[in-house]
């Protein structure tokens, strides 16, 4: 027995000195260069993708096997494009586990990787057939349809497993990866984003398929777009199986610094705990904590920017129409240009599946602080139905906004349904309150009541909404309809019985003159004040009132993504001083332009008609006409003295461009043509001072020159039969170019000079009076005029305006021997009365308006060339 065990024991020895001598010789005749062509047709043939091994393949004995690699690359699927490269790579490998079907790695260290991931217009990866891992000829398991959770939970487990019968049980296990130098460039035609991460490192632990490790990468992000420059570092432990589409990482701890788009982040990082299954489309998350500090740029910009969100559980299966959420918390605040903002939002439970939806109720608030300050708070309860069908017992949004002493607070609440299957949603019983309070409103505040219905059905891309109010007694019916809704088509309807933007939009409150008195103790305060504090103050100041001073940009570039058609209809509109009835308007934005035509209402008597127009670009235009409206109920509705009464028919035809309203007025260009019958101009009697200048003329040399007035006195009149005027505007510069007026004794033209600067907001037009018949009933005998022209000038300040009389100008031959007699100054020692020549200086010009009215100015040209 012991010969037979001592010649077997001999024999096994004597085979594995020949084995280990026969793989001694193997190892050291061994080739792998030998072996190129062969791993890229394997390559190849599997992944129709191109391997390439540029550099020689050197092979090691000691402690392990090990081979390096130099200058590799690995294309695109079906492309000479380069997927992947690498500078150089070493490993060992585990002789032992290679009976066993597995490669046990010992390290791998891999210096100037390079990878060139892309997204295509379908949005898929350029790297997704390397996940699938199949065998040739075996179709991986197709991922599920969403809408089928009960079939897909039921056939998942049978295509794992014909799917894994179908493949080896070949193992990758590698002991850790040292990654340096790497590069990862990153192209998504779907968003158009292009970036790069550089300088990578990457450490990892035992790398084994489905079971944890650690990794730990730093980096820098570089973008093109959007433009991007931050440092990333990061650790987790991550487990991941690409057979069954399986990705986790645990204990995240991620840190970002830079810039990222319009975020300059000072600090950002995530924590927590994430896992998705790309199969069932299943996310999850444990102590979730995101927060950002730092700033935004871009048109909006923002600072101090504080963001926080925490989630310490959350599931979401969308295979299974499930989601799970406990006490979600989002806090953001920040600065803007002109304000503060503050945001809340809390959600502490909800569980939504097929079977039940449940949760507590949901809040949020929106606070925003500066020279307007507005609250809004949101509140979700009563949820219920499923996945399928969600039911809201109230859906509620109450707010207010303060600006200067007007606060206007409202509420509004509803129950809400939502259809997953049909997509479709509905605030079904919409009502709420609106309540304005401000000095300037009739008891200090007005109130109405609203109710309402809001439905949405994404299938067929639409929205719909009708809204029923209550006005100070009055109703008000609003329906609009949407479709489109990613580029929404907007159809609307307004009717109502009165409207008064008055009470909607009351005017601000001037602040109060300051009493005589305390003008006087501000000024002995003053006075008191030491000046050397006083003298740095005098910029401050300065600075503030510029800034007071800044006219407020226009822009009308929100019209160019716009698609609205509309109809304005209401019984009774009042818009400040103006009064309208029957309201009738079409509006139509498309393409970057605003169209309010056609436009129609009764207007003091008469009617309007016209159309309005606007564009993206700042041009405003406006082509109106007024037929037989009460000039003098018009000329106050516009804010006026009202210097004209009478039955007008007014043509307006004009256009201007600009981003601020003193850049409108001053491009102002077109036309403003009035026809005035059996009227009147309010605060001169030409006829009167027509006597008044003849008795001046014949009692000089008696030394008695009677009063002559010079001011506009509301007591007097002109009346006439018929006014035409016209007036050319270009570049908000206007030249009278007609003025002709007929009364029963006098007719006028215009003379020269005959400007209205709508600027600087004065006006210099010379009347030239003529004579009809030598005797007025009211007056007197005016033989002296007869047969010539009196030129009377009307100048200064549209808020100042003065006439004079230009004496030397008269032709008459009584007031040439006046004037050489003396005339001029006897009427110049009776001071404040005298009707001087208009040698005399204009009024300086009034500086121009940083905050002008443009519709308001146009009322100021008609008012100022109409006798002002």
């Amino acid at each position: 027995m012991k010969f037979w065990f001592k010649r077997v024991l001999v024999g096994l020895v004597v085979v594995v000195i020949v084995a280990l001598v026969g793989l001694a010789i193997f190892l050291l005749t061994f080739d792998p260069n030998a072996y190129k062509s062969k791993l890229e047709e394997i390559v190849y043939n599997r992944y129709h993708r191109s391997l390439v091994v540029k550099g020689d393949i050197e092979l090691s004995l000691f402690p392990r096997i090990g081979l390096s690699l130099q200058d590799v690359s690995l294309s695109d699927r079906e492309s000479s494009d380069t997927f992947a490269s690498v500078d150089s790579a070493r490993f060992a490998v585990a002789i032992w586990p290679l009976m066993f079907n597995r490669l046990v790695v010992d390290h791998v260290a891999v210096s100037g990787f390079k990878a060139w991931v892309v997204r295509n217009a379908a949005g898929e990866f350029n790297f997704r057939d390397l996940l699938d891992n199949s065998v040739p000829g075996i179709e991986p398991p197709a991922s599920p349809p969403p809408s089928t959770p009960a079939s897909h939970a039921s056939k998942l487990p049978a295509l794992l497993r014909n799917h894994e019968a179908a493949r080896t049980d070949f193992q990758i296990d590698i002991a850790g990866l040292d990654l340096k130098n790497g590069e990862i460039h990153y192209r998504d035609y779907m968003t158009g984003a292009r970036a790069r991460v550089e300088k990578l490192t990457v450490n990892t632990g035992r790398v084994t398929f489905d079971q944890p490790f650690d990794v730990a990468l730093q980096g820098k992000l570089i973008g093109a777009y959007p433009k991007a420059q931050a440092d990333i570092e990061g650790q987790a432990v991550v487990r991941f199986n690409p057979l069954e589409r399986t990705y986790s990482a645990q204990k995240i701890n991620v840190q970002v610094a830079g810039t990222v788009g319009d975020l300059q982040a000072k600090s950002a990082s995530l924590r927590g705990n994430l896992a998705y299954s790309d199969y069932t489309e299943t996310l999850t998350a444990s102590s979730l904590a995101l927060t950002v500090q730092g700033s935004g740029q871009g048109s909006t910009p923002v600072k101090n920017l504080d963001i926080s969100l925490s989630v310490p559980q959350l599931k979401a299966d969308r295979s299974q129409s499930e989601l799970k959420l406990e006490k979600l918390a989002l806090r953001a605040k920040g600065n803007l240009p002109d304000q503060s903002f503050d945001v809340a939002v809390d959600a502490p439970s909800l569980s939504i599946s097929p079977e039940s939806a449940k949760g507590d109720a949901v809040s949020g608030t929106v606070k925003l602080t500066g020279q307007k300050t507005l609250g809004l708070a949101l509140g979700i309860s009563g949820l219920g139905g499923n996945a399928q069908h969600l039911t809201l017992k109230e859906l509620k949004i109450e707010g207010g906004l303060k600006h200067g002493q007007r606060l206007v607070q409202f509420n509004l609440s509803s129950p809400a349904v939502w259809n997953s299957i049909r997509q479709r949603g509905e605030l079904s019983a919409m009502k709420g309150d609106v309540k304005i309070q401000a000095p300037a409103l009739p008891g200090g505040s007005f109130e109405f009541p609203m109710i309402g219905s809001l439905h949405a059905d994404l299938v067929k891309d639409q929205l719909n909404s009708e809204i029923n109010a209550v006005l100070s007694g009055s109703k008000l019916d609003f329906k609009v309809q949407a479709t489109r809704l990613a580029d929404p088509k907007v159809v609307f309807d307004l009717s109502a019985d009165s409207l008064d933007f008055n009470k909607l939009f009351p005017p601000a409150q001037p602040k109060p003159a300051a009493k005589p008195q305390d003008k006087a103790q501000a000024a002995d305060q003053d006075k008191s004040k030491d000046k050397a504090q006083a003298a740095p103050a005098q910029p401050a100041a300065k600075a503030a009132a510029a800034a007071a001073a800044a006219p407020q940009p226009i822009d009308l570039s929100f019209l160019q993504p716009l698609d609205v058609t509309g109809t304005v209809k209401v019984g009774d509109l009042r818009v400040r001083g103006l009064r309208a009835k029957q309201f009738d308007a079409g509006l139509r934005v498309a393409g970057g332009k605003l169209a309010v035509a056609p436009l129609s209402a009764s207007l003091y008597g008469g009617t309007l008609k016209g159309t309005l127009s606007a564009d993206a670009g700042n041009t405003l235009a406006a082509n109106l006409a007024l037929n037989k409206v009460s000039l003098l109920d018009l000329l106050q509705g516009l804010g006026t003295e009202g210097r004209f009464a009478g039955q007008a028919n007014v043509s307006l035809d004009v256009h201007s461009q600009g981003t601020t309203s003193a850049a409108l007025v001053a491009g102002l260009d077109g036309t403003v043509h009035a026809n005035v019958q059996n009227g009147a101009i309010i605060g001169i009697n030409i006829d009167q001072t027509l006597n008044e200048i003849s008795a001046a003329v014949h009692n000089m040399f008696s030394g008695q020159v009677p009063d002559v007035q010079a001011k506009f006195d509301p007591s007097r009149r002109t009346n006439f039969a018929n006014l035409d005027a016209a007036v050319l505007f270009a570049q908000g510069e206007g030249t009278v170019k007609k003025f002709n007026l007929t009364g029963s004794t006098i007719k006028t033209t215009i003379g020269s000079p005959a400007s209205i600067d709508l600027v600087n907001r004065q006006m210099d037009c010379t009347v030239d009076v003529h004579v009809l018949h030598t005797l007025s009933q009211t007056v007197g005998n005016l033989t002296d005029f007869m047969g010539v022209a009196v030129p009377i000038r009307v100048s200064g300040p549209f808020d100042a305006l003065n006439y004079q009389v230009q004496w030397k100008d008269i032709g008459s031959a009584a007031v040439r021997r006046a004037l050489q007699g003396g005339l001029l100054d006897m009427l110049a020692n009776k001071v404040g009365k005298g009707l001087l020549p208009a040698q005399d200086k204009l009024p300086a010009p009034a500086a121009p308006s940083s905050d002008i009215n443009p519709v308001k100015s146009i009322g100021n040209a008609l008012k100022g060339l109409l006798g002002q």
